[in-house]
């Protein structure tokens, strides 16, 4: 029973990766076989390491972080989708898609992007400090394993994609990630 806690947990935290992921393959338009597997290993870090970092800087946080956490995130995807909007529709579309970060496979834009979709599991970490009896260990590794697991097949599937919907993918692309960052705020909310 406690496996399936885990990997609850981990899909959890880890779902906004479908999306994602999907969407940077759709982005990416020269994409190289490994580079599902760096996304997916970005990911994977980043939701591991941000949930045993809100488990134990629990005691910094008051009871609003959460909140403030999930603002956060969802601002940065709704962010991120309105500018894939405007690129998309942007008449310099050579400068635009240099500047797209989920078409960017460099250092920093996967770090921004990575940060950006584990902010949920750090309000997640605090969670299960607060009031959970699981391993954080345990917790982390399900995490980071089941985003490698969604984000890699959503790579390939959007690359896929991408070929099908053509330049403007990323407008659509964009509006998914506004309603994703809307819709998580609803539910945050207890909306629907």
């Amino acid at each position: 029973m406690e496996f399936v806690k885990y990997l609850l947990i981990g899909a959890s935290v880890s779902l906004d990766e479908l999306a994602v992921g999907t969407i940077k393959g759709v982005q990416v338009k020269h994409m190289r076989r490994v580079d599902p597997w760096i996304t997916g290993l970005y990911f994977a870090v980043f939701q591991g390491v941000m949930l045993i970092i809100g488990f134990y800087g629990a005691s910094l946080f008051s009871k609003g972080s959460s909140a403030v956490t999930e603002w956060i995130a969802d601002g940065l995807l709704m962010l991120i989708g309105a500018n894939m909007v405007r690129e998309a529709f942007s008449k310099n579309d050579e400068n635009a898609k240099q500047q797209d970060l989920l078409a960017r496979m460099d250092v920093k834009s996967m770090s921004v992007l990575s940060l950006t979709m584990s902010l949920d599991a750090l309000a997640v970490g605090v969670s299960l400090a607060l009031g959970h009896r699981l391993d954080i260990w345990w917790a982390s590794l399900s995490a980071a394993l089941v985003s490698l697991a969604i984000t890699v097949p959503a790579m390939f599937i959007g690359h896929k994609l991408g070929h099908k919907v053509g330049a403007k993918g990323g407008a659509f692309g964009g509006a998914i990630l506004i309603l994703l960052g809307i819709y998580e705020l609803l539910q945050y909310y207890k909306v629907f």
